[in-house]
């Protein structure tokens, strides 16, 4: 009975240790971290919305690369060009990033495209890594309308972010 008792002492010390192990992974995850981030796309999905040429020439099985710098101070509310991708400049519209789960709605611009590109970002990431999908839809003032699906992935690549134009020339 003696045996008994010691092991169960045993294990329940065990299942505590375990549970300090979860709840630290956790609190490692409640944000991203700040930094220089590499991030790569591909387009799964691209069509017309308004039956005309797209506005933006993409086809599924698009890949680009990009890179991204979330300063330190906004790991909660980390910019946009991070779930975009290149050529994207976009405002925040919304954002939930909370226990590993980011979900997202962008208003973004882009050169050569009038009108607003709207984007929605679902996401999971760790303290240096995220993955997740991208929904893109226009609303153009002219033709071209479209609808274009991606996946994303990320991952931190310096402590630092790198200067202005730096990391644009090292995704090229």
């Amino acid at each position: 009975m003696r045996n008994l008792t010691i092991l169960s002492v045993c294990l329940l010390a065990a299942c505590g240790g375990a549970g300090e192990e979860k709840k630290a992974e956790q609190a490692q995850a409640a944000t991203v971290e700040a930094g220089q981030w590499e991030t790569s796309f591909e387009v799964t999905a691209m069509r017309s919305t308004d039956k005309l040429t797209p506005a933006l020439k993409a086809a599924v099985g698009d890949k680009e690369s990009g890179a991204a710098c979330i300063p330190a101070g906004s790991e909660t509310s980390p910019p946009g060009a991070l779930f975009a991708g290149p050529g994207y400049t976009c405002a925040t519209q919304s954002s939930y990033i909370r226990n590993g789960r980011i979900n997202m709605s962008l208003k973004c611009s882009r050169p050569g495209i009038s009108g607003d590109i709207m984007q929605t970002v679902q996401a999971s990431y760790t303290g240096t890594t995220v993955e997740g999908t991208v929904d893109t839809l226009t609303y153009l003032p002219g033709p071209g309308d479209f609808a274009m699906a991606r996946k994303f992935t990320g991952r931190k690549s310096g402590a630092t972010c790198a200067a202005p134009g730096a990391a644009e020339k090292k995704a090229a």
